[in-house]
C-alpha cells in the first residue's frame, strides 16, 4: 500500500494542485490571498509530512508544541521550522527541522515533492510543506523544548473524513475563535496545519489503495 501511495503522489504532486479549495475550507480566517508584499516581507519556512508505513498502514506524523508564550502554543504541527542561511534550500530546511524536533534521519528521506505554500498572516511565515517517505517505522526521538507529543496519524483517519469540524479555539490573548478543524483522538488540528491536512485529503480522493 505505501508503495502504491509513493507511486501515485510522484505524480500527483507534478500536476496542478488543490491548494486554493483545499485552503479555503480549512482557513480559520477565512482568507487565503495575500498581495506580493506581504508574501515578499515573509520568513520562509519548512515543514515535513513524512510518510511511512506500520504494517501495511501508511502513516504520517505529527507533532504537538508545548505551552508557551507565543503564537502557536500548545498547536498540532507537521515538524519544522523557519529556514536558515546554511540551509541548501526549503527541503533541507524541513528535513533538517525534523531530524532536530523528532529524530528523523535526513538521509533516509526520499522527497518527491512538495504542496502549496500556506502564509501564516499572525507569525508572518510562509510554509512550504514537503513531502517525504521512508521505508520503515522511524524510531522518533523527541526534543523535549520544541516537542510535548509525537503524534502518528493512521492515513486513513485522514481520507475517512469528509468534511471539517468547526471547533471553538482560545488564542493566546484569550479570544475565541470558531475555526475549521480536524479531531484525531481529541487532538484539535487547526490552521496552518489543517490547510495542509486538507489538501492532503483532496489529493488522496483520487487515490486507490
Amino acid at each position: 500500500m505505501i508503495t502504491s501511495l509513493k507511486a501515485y503522489l510522484s505524480e500527483r504532486l507534478k500536476q496542478e494542485l488543490p491548494g486554493r479549495i483545499a485552503h479555503i475550507e480549512a482557513a480559520p480566517y477565512r482568507r487565503i490571498e495575500f498581495d506580493e508584499k506581504e508574501l515578499s516581507a515573509a520568513r520562509k519556512s519548512g515543514v515535513l509530512v513524512l510518510f511511512y508505513a506500520i504494517g501495511k498502514e501508511p502513516y504520517i506524523a505529527l507533532m504537538q508544541r508545548p505551552v508557551y508564550e507565543g503564537t502557536h502554543s500548545g498547536q498540532v504541527s507537521f515538524p519544522g521550522g523557519k529556514q536558515e542561511e546554511s540551509d541548501r534550500d526549503i527541503e533541507h530546511t524541513a528535513l533538517r527541522e525534523a531530524n532536530e524536533e523528532v529524530g528523523v534521519i535526513m538521509e533516509d528521506v526520499e522527497v518527491i515533492g512538495q504542496l502549496s505554500d500556506v502564509y501564516i498572516p499572525v507569525s508572518k511565515f510562509n510554509v512550504s510543506p514537503v513531502i517525504g517517505f521512508v521505508d520503515y517505522h522511524p524510531q522518533f526521538i523527541i526534543d523535549n523544548h520544541e516537542v510535548e507529543e509525537l503524534i502518528e496519524l493512521k492515513l486513513s483517519d485522514l481520507t475517512d473524513i469528509n468534511e471539517l469540524e468547526i471547533t471553538k479555539i482560545k488564542l493566546s490573548n484569550n479570544t475565541v475563535l470558531k475555526a475549521p478543524s480536524f479531531v484525531f483522538n481529541q487532538k484539535i488540528v487547526w490552521g496552518a496545519t489543517a490547510l495542509i491536512l486538507n489538501e492532503l485529503r483532496h489529493i488522496l480522493k483520487e487515490w486507490k489503495s
